[in-house]
């Protein structure tokens, strides 16, 4: 009995001793602190984001939560090991249903090896921007030519609009600048004197503060004399029908290839679909300005110079082809009517993605099966010949998406519901001035022209096509 009283008290000891050390192993006195967090997002419905910061704690952080009623949102991430610094990151998806421009707070709960607690708000606003700012050169027009004389020969107009813009730059061999710009509009305006005779290409390049960019290029021929690389030939009478085309106006001319006439002697081939047809050679694509040659009322064969459609035009007089030859080292002109000898063709479609007949009959559906065959001649549609010409044919299409499919929306055209020869494509596929028969390449429309009503007129003859608005 001695030895078990002797021995009592030292147990007893015993037993408070590790009471009192487990006490001190759960007594937590910190709690979770971030060192960084995202706080504030930006984004849409349907996409993901991510919920990212970190956070610290000597204890160890045990478990972050996010809770979200109206997203059937309750994640909790449980840390075994309790870090001292735990970085987050998680993705979540924002329901596809949720309201454009909404504003939603999220608690995030982070809790440490002691069940104390930090709570965090996150704030997600779905109204990110994804649109790319919108670039308009007013001036200088695309192509232009200009002679180096007393004014200054490039005048730069250029706006810019976005949601919230950042940054404009400009570059060029003659000009290069870099601007901190903001709000949602912004316009640029600059003269400059030219010395010395070349091709100058200004690249535009803007950026919104979510980092969205837009480039734009705009190229002008600076002259001592009057020559040029390139002359168009129109019949449209407004700067609007010169752009509202898809691509084909005005039509690309002939350039002599004779070297004393490389820059002056040009050729343009044209159909005139009724009597006293009007037309003009403009020696820029998109503008009757800063140079349209017309007549010269007082003097046959003679050229007048204009920068509107004001000029006089040069008229063909019947119903038929022609050949309008400009001659800018005499300034005289003269027109040649023709026959074609080349064959007509029986029939011909247009066939691709994204072209639809009537808003209803696609270019994806094959003519015999019904089943879904983009880019092929079994689902290619008939042009309408044009009753006093066997080169020309049209056709009304509406442009839009094709749905439940990954691929391209475009087109090529072709003589042969059977099989893929003859056929024809495009020179250019950015922007198409002809086709190429049994050649070129495909035409992609770009997202711009979708959902849209067009009018494609095809000339077998001068291998010519134009999409023009209706």
């Amino acid at each position: 009995m001695r030895i078990i009283k002797s021995k009592l008290p030292l147990f007893v000891s015993f037993i408070l001793i590790i009471i009192s050390c487990n006490d001190d192993a759960v007594v937590v006195n910190s709690i979770p602190e971030f060192t960084t967090l995202e706080e504030n997002i930006s984004s849409l419905p349907g996409e993901d984001f991510i919920f990212e910061g970190i956070v610290s704690d000597p204890a160890g952080i045990k478990s972050v939560n996010f809770t979200y009623e109206p997203w059937f949102l309750n994640k909790t991430i449980v840390k075994d090991s309790l870090p001292e610094t735990y970085e987050i990151s998680y993705r979540f998806k924002i329901p596809d249903d949720a309201i454009p421009n909404s504003i939603h707070t999220i608690p995030m709960t982070v809790s440490n090896a002691g069940d104390k607690t930090t709570v965090k708000n996150i704030t997600i606003t779905l109204d990110r921007d994804i649109e790319n700012p919108v670039i308009n050169i007013a001036s200088p027009v695309n192509g232009a030519t200009v002679l180096i004389g007393t004014a200054d020969e490039v005048n730069l107009n250029i706006t810019v609009t976005d949601k919230n813009l950042a940054e404009f730059k400009i570059e060029s061999s003659v000009l290069n600048e870099t601007l901190a710009i903001s709000g949602s509009s912004f316009e640029y305006e600059k003269a400059l004197n030219i010395t010395e005779p070349d091709t100058y290409t200004f690249t535009i390049t803007v950026t919104d503060t979510s980092g969205n960019v837009s480039t734009e290029t705009v190229s002008m021929n600076v002259l001592n004399e009057l020559s040029f690389d390139v002359m168009y030939i129109t019949g449209v009478t407004s700067e609007a029908l010169l752009v509202s085309d898809i691509f084909g106006i005005p039509y690309v001319t002939s350039a002599s290839e004779v070297a004393e006439e490389d820059g002056f002697v040009f050729i343009g081939r044209y159909y005139s679909p009724a009597p006293n047809t009007e037309v003009r050679f403009l020696a820029q694509k998109g503008s009757f300005g800063p140079y349209t040659f017309g007549v010269d009322t007082n003097t046959d064969g003679r050229l007048a110079l204009g920068d509107d459609v004001t000029v006089s035009p040069i008229v063909l007089p019947e119903v038929g082809y022609y050949e309008v030859k400009m001659d800018l080292r005499d300034s005289s002109y003269s027109v040649t009517s023709y026959m074609p000898t080349d064959d007509p063709y029986t029939q011909i479609y247009i066939l691709g993605r994204g072209i639809y007949i009537d808003d209803t009959v696609s270019t994806c559906t094959d003519n015999t099966t019904n089943e879904d065959r983009c880019w092929h001649f079994r689902s290619g549609k008939p042009f309408t010949k044009d009753p006093n010409n066997s080169y020309l044919w049209t056709i009304d299409v509406t442009v839009k998406d094709h749905p439940n499919d990954d691929g391209v929306n475009g087109f090529i055209l072709n003589a042969n519901p059977a099989s893929w020869a003859p056929f024809w494509r495009v020179d250019n596929v950015e922007d198409p001035e002809a086709t190429v028969p049994g050649g070129g390449g495909n035409y992609v429309f770009p997202d711009s022209a979708l959902d849209k009503d067009y009018t494609f007129t095809f000339d077998t003859h001068l291998n010519r096509i134009s999409a023009t608005i209706r």
